[in-house]
Parts: C-alpha cells; sequence; structure tokens
C-alpha cells in the first residue's frame, strides 16, 4: 500500500463554484456597465451637438452662410457620410470631426438648411436644424429634448434633441 501525498491544487467543484460566482458576478455587472457607457454616449452626444452649433454659428457669422448640407439621407447630411461636419473642420470651426459614438444608420446626428418660410418658420434668410437621431437612455431624452419647431413643422417630434437657429420659432 503506498503513501498518499497531499497535492496542491482545486478540485473539481471547487472550480466549479469558483465559475459559478464568477458567471453570477458577470452577470450581475455587465447591465450596470452597460447602462453606464449609454449614459457617457449620450453626455457626449448633446456636448457634440452644442460644438457643432457653436461651429455653424460662427461659420454664419464669419461667412454670412450656413454650411452646406448634402441631403444624402432623406434630405438630411448625416453625422456618418457628414459633409457639413467636413467643411467645419476643413475650415478650423471645429478642431476635428465629430461623430455620433456609434455613428450609424439609427444613431447620428443630422443637418439641413432650409429656404426662408419653409414650413412656416418667420425669417428673412435660411435656417437651420441640428438633431440626435437616437439618445439610448430615458433620462437623457426626457431631461435634454430640444425644441425647434415652426407652425408646420417640429422637429422635436422627429429627433430625441434638436436645436437649430436663423428663424423665429413659433
Amino acid at each position: 500500500m503506498g503513501i498518499r501525498t497531499a497535492t496542491a491544487g482545486f478540485t473539481r467543484i471547487e472550480l466549479f463554484v469558483v465559475l459559478l460566482l464568477l458567471g453570477l458576478l458577470a452577470g450581475v455587472l455587465a447591465p450596470r456597465i452597460d447602462a453606464n457607457l449609454a449614459e457617457a454616449r449620450d453626455a457626449r452626444r448633446l456636448r457634440d451637438v452644442r460644438r457643432v452649433q457653436e461651429a455653424i454659428e460662427q461659420f454664419r457669422a464669419d461667412r454670412g452662410r450656413y454650411p452646406d448640407a448634402q441631403g444624402l439621407r432623406n434630405g438630411w447630411d448625416v453625422s456618418w457620410d457628414a459633409h457639413f461636419l467636413r467643411e467645419l473642420v476643413d475650415e478650423g470651426y471645429l478642431p476635428e470631426k465629430v461623430g455620433d459614438p456609434v455613428d450609424d444608420r439609427e444613431h447620428h446626428y443630422a443637418y439641413a438648411v432650409y429656404r426662408p418660410g419653409d414650413y412656416g418658420c418667420v425669417g428673412e434668410e435660411e435656417f437651420y436644424v441640428l438633431g440626435v437621431r437616437a439618445l439610448e437612455t430615458e433620462e437623457a431624452r426626457a431631461r435634454h429634448p430640444g425644441f425647434f419647431r415652426c407652425r408646420r413643422r417640429d422637429w422635436g417630434r422627429e429627433f430625441d434633441h434638436v436645436t437649430g437657429g436663423g428663424a423665429a420659432l413659433r
């Protein structure tokens, strides 16, 4: 009969219990991490839109016109193809191109320039609308809806966050 020696290490059951606990911990933490990441992306979207709006307004003040909108997606210039953002960067109004953190067909920034009087907006000059297509959290949508509406169109119904300039709103 041989002498049994003690071996260092875990039994299969101990390894199973450790893996089970790690799996449970990951299952509990993963949704919270996803929620925090969504909140961070929404905060970035709102900062980006403010920066872009400031750049558009400064461009207009300096050049007497708004940046061109190519209207490549249903009349909108969107951030994932973004001619207007390239123009703002190329002309020095933005230090770098901004875009939605996801920047796909659902999550993007949209920009359009309209003629005076379009949709019943009051003003003698063209005006623009800048919107965030999709915020990810209910809190961001509730706290930061933005506003841009004229007599015959409410862009706030089309975007989770919207802003613009150049027209008297109704």
